[in-house]
């Protein structure tokens, strides 16, 4: 517990800051906090082959902001085929959440940033790629994988993966779930208000993500 504790002790910290330079300066609104455990292949939702995912979801100007944190647990070993442990460190890149970003509202388009690569999938959610997080590390506080929607949020399925078992680690079966827009098909109407407003807020957009970034690297330098 205590290798595992720095890590997840700075990871929080930095999410912490995030929170407050948002709050402060954006005049967002924190909507959602948490974390959530992703089981392993082989249904482990506790221990070191479990990921957890830290998570939070803003608003400000009728911008749903999300974000997560990825952690790999202190001690995660790759597997055997038959579950027993080696003595090889298991590693994580890449993460991806499930939703039908199609759904008017449910995703704003070219805002899905973070990691090394991202790719919107379409009916199968937003997948995000990173560096390699070795056990004890996780994702930097600073940059977290982050997207945009006008959609509040609900809990749904995320996953994380490396080539070798225990990976992927999941919320389904076992694991637990992490907020995603609420994908409902809105009037008309609805949807060319949405498309309206993309266009108005694009600016304010961009300087949104610009000043988060800035200021939270700025607070963890500290």
């Amino acid at each position: 517990m205590k290798l595992l504790a720095k890590p997840i002790v700075a990871l929080a910290s930095g999410v912490i800051l995030l929170t407050g330079v948002l709050c402060q300066t954006a005049n967002a609104q924190l909507v959602l906090s948490g974390s959530a455990t992703l089981a392993d292949t082989l249904g482990a939702n506790s221990g070191p082959e479990a990921l957890t995912v830290q998570y939070q979801v803003f608003l400000s100007s009728g911008i749903y902001f999300y974000a997560y944190w990825v952690n790999n647990p202190a001690g995660d070993v790759i597997l055997n085929n038959n579950g027993s442990p080696t003595s090889t460190p298991e590693i994580v890149d890449a993460y991806s959440v499930a939703f039908d970003t199609t759904a008017p509202g449910a995703y704003i388009a070219g805002s899905i940033a973070g990691g090394t690569s991202t790719q919107d999938n379409g009916t199968s959610g937003l997948f995000w790629s990173f560096n390699a997080i070795s056990p004890g590390g996780s994702t930097p506080p600073s940059n977290p994988l982050v997207f945009e929607s006008y959609l509040p949020p609900i809990m749904g399925n995320a996953n994380a993966q490396d080539a070798n078992p225990p990976s992927p680690w999941s919320s389904n079966p076992n694991g637990q779930q992490v907020p995603v827009p609420n994908v409902t098909i809105p009037e008309p109407a609805t949807t060319t208000l949405f498309a309206l407003a993309a266009l108005l807020l694009l600016p304010f957009r961009s300087n949104m993500l610009q000043l988060i970034r800035r200021q939270a690297n700025a607070s963890s330098a500290q």
